[in-house]
């Protein structure tokens, strides 16, 4: 037999027959046909979509890319007149919301707002003003939520037992008792306000382009936000925000802020009432109010879109990770501003602002040094730009020098972006990202100036 013979031969061995391929294609068929069947919650579909996002993440991550950003907007907004903001609070929280709503003023950012809370309004409490003068009405929604049935009999549930023992002392003005009440049970009434609260907007305030739902110590950069938007078709059912959680239940984070297109919030509440209602009795019992949102979305087909997750940030400026995929996007929030005067401080920094701001310009904003400067002086006492060390950071035993440290990082370019050299530890700490710093006494730290300067300049040159 000749050689062409031969391969022809091996080629039907490799081959497989059509009895073999029987199995698969039956699988295949089956499942065209049952997976459109199918509830838009099952695990099938959720578990589907995952695995759709974890490709997307690698894709993202390894070959970030910003030039779409750059195009002409499709859909132009202005903040003003088409966005919707809800701003949660809680009892223990409420002296959070004022200077929340001084820092959007600052920003001249004048979108009509409501602020929901878990308790009745007290004696000295009325509606908030902004500075233009605009003014935010104050709800208690899940008094609300109560008084229009919608919890009916559900009274006792423990949670919302607790919250009439709350609105009581409230009411009574028992303010230790209240205070107590209030840093108890935050976290639990907070699950009961999420869809009360969307559900009260879209009632008085309905028709706008974009619903953002944020808490009392998150701020949203308006010029970040336009820049976004612009580009994301509000006539659709949107559902943007931080991913967290697993497959059967991906969900925004609710500090990182979240946004809705009035297109989703229309399906919702216009179109699947009973869907709603069946979610303000499971309020009672969920554990978070982000997670019972993201499922009752997807009851309706409504999933979230974690193509943009790299705009969301949950950390107060000082903590951020400024991770090397995200240098050339816009920085869409901030979280974590509850303490002291740290909301008024950022409204400050960033009142002023009107272009978007990109990740990679945190360090220049906050007075940080430059990829020049750690190119000339790599080597900085006294201070930390790796920050909080978790899974997604490398740490090296045995190293006895930063000099050391500096060299595996740099031999780990494309995973080190800073690293940090711990000597009672006699450990190396490196990540894909770097903060502002912070001053640990006797450690040393760097940021990767080479690899810094290669990732900005391959941002787009509009940016």
């Amino acid at each position: 037999m000749g050689i062409a013979g031969r391969i022809s031969l091996r080629c039907c061995a490799m081959r497989p027959s059509r009895q073999q391929m029987k199995p698969t294609l039956i699988v295949l068929t089956i499942l065209l046909i049952i997976y459109p069947l199918l509830p838009y919650d099952s695990s099938l579909r959720s578990f589907t979509r995952f695995q759709h996002n974890l490709i997307q993440e690698y894709y993202q991550s390894t070959y970030p890319r910003d030039s779409w950003l750059f195009k002409p907007h499709a859909y132009p907004i202005d903040p003003d007149t088409d966005i919707g903001i809800i701003v949660k609070t809680g009892y223990g929280t409420r002296n959070r919301v004022r200077n929340a709503l001084q820092a959007l003023s600052n920003e001249s950012f004048s979108a009509d707002t409501i602020v929901t809370q878990d308790f009745p309004l007290l004696p000295d409490q009325g509606n908030f003003t902004l500075a233009d003068g605009k003014e935010v009405p104050v709800i208690d929604i899940i008094g609300w939520n109560l008084e229009r049935g919608a919890l009916k009999g559900q009274e006792q549930q423990e949670r919302v037992r607790k919250y009439l023992a709350l609105a009581a002392a409230v009411e009574g003005e028992e303010w230790m008792l209240a205070d107590g009440l209030g840093k108890d049970m935050g976290w639990e009434l907070d699950a009961m306000k999420f869809l009360p609260s969307l559900e009260y907007m879209w009632q008085t305030i309905p028709k706008k382009k974009w619903y953002i739902m944020a808490d009392d110590d998150t701020y949203i950069i308006k010029s970040s936000l336009q820049f976004l938007l612009g580009h994301l078709n509000y006539g659709k059912p949107q559902f943007i925000g931080n991913p967290v959680g697993d497959y059967k239940g991906r969900f925004p984070h609710g500090g990182s802020s979240v946004i809705m297109s009035g297109a989703a919030l229309s399906r919702l509440y216009d179109k699947h009432p009973e869907v709603v209602a069946e979610a303000h009795l499971e309020s009672t019992t969920a554990t978070w109010g982000d997670k019972l949102l993201s499922t009752t979305f997807m009851k309706i087909g409504i999933y979230l879109d974690e193509t943009y997750r790299r705009f969301f940030n949950g950390e107060p400026p000082w903590m951020t990770r400024m991770w090397a995929d995200r240098f050339c996007l816009p920085l869409l929030s901030f979280h974590g501003l509850g303490s002291g005067d740290s909301m008024l401080q950022v409204g400050e920094t960033f009142k002023n602002f009107t272009a978007p701001v990109f990740w990679r310009q945190l360090g220049e904003i906050y007075g940080a040094p430059s990829f020049d400067a750690f190119i000339q002086e790599p080597i900085r006492d006294n201070i930390d730009y790796v920050g909080r060390l978790d899974e997604y950071s490398t740490t090296i035993d045995k190293v006895t020098t930063a000099r050391e440290c500096l060299e595996i990082c740099i031999h780990e370019s494309r995973k080190c972006l800073a690293w940090t050299f711990d000597p009672g530890m006699q450990q190396c700490h490196y990540a894909r990202w770097a903060t502002l710093g912070e001053h640990v006494e006797g450690r040393a730290s760097g940021v990767n100036g080479q690899r810094g300067y290669l990732l900005e300049s391959n941002c787009h040159p509009a940016s």
